[in-house]
């Protein structure tokens, strides 16, 4: 069993402090999977775990949003010798593309790097509605929050990070005054 706790934070991969999240809602923590997942070791070892912590879902194929859990997603894939397929931003929507059609599928799995507000995962199972399929399960390497289910489905993590979400109009550290930093900028900041 691995630390992944350990591995994010001798990473300098969470963030404490003041955060506008991509849902545009405001967090005390961010954590960013990519300072790990460009290390192909490290994928091994978590998208092995994460694999053998999701095989109760019995999926027969993974589907990935985001570009870190492509990574993860097409590892957890590997492992458990299943196809996987992703969905790409296009004109504002998440669509498939490359020919990718999930409707040959009964039990699929979507796996992303970090589950915060489900926001992601609105969008996966919408776009997949679209093809008349459904997902049967959740896995991430990190979940923040209290997200146990999301529209039914069990969300699985090999770490789950307390953190508070706000949002913008009722959230007490802009109203401390303390400055919002965008996730785009945190590579950048020193620890």
């Amino acid at each position: 069993m691995i630390d992944v706790k350990a591995i994010l934070t001798e990473s300098n991969a969470i963030f404490k402090g003041h955060f506008e999240l991509r849902s545009h809602e405001h967090s005390d923590t961010y954590v960013e999977c990519g300072k790990i997942l460009q290390y192909t070791w490290r994928v091994k070892e978590i998208g092995a775990e994460l694999a053998l912590r999701s095989q109760r879902f019995a999926p027969d194929c993974v589907i990935s949003a985001t570009r870190n859990g492509m990574i993860i997603g097409y590892e957890m894939a590997r492992n458990m010798d299943i196809p996987f397929i992703y969905l790409e931003e296009d004109g504002g929507h998440l669509s498939f593309t490359h020919c990718m059609n999930p409707k040959m599928f009964k039990n699929i799995l979507i796996v992303e790097d970090v589950v915060r507000d489900g926001k992601i995962i609105h969008d996966i199972l919408k776009a997949l509605d679209d093809f008349d399929s459904s997902a049967i399960g959740i896995a991430s390497i990190v979940k923040i929050g209290h997200l146990d289910k999301i529209e039914g489905l069990q969300v699985v993590s090999l770490l789950n990070i307390q953190a508070q979400i706000y949002k913008p109009e009722e959230c007490p550290l802009c109203n401390a005054g303390i400055p919002l930093e965008s996730y785009k900028n945190l590579c950048d900041k020193e620890h």
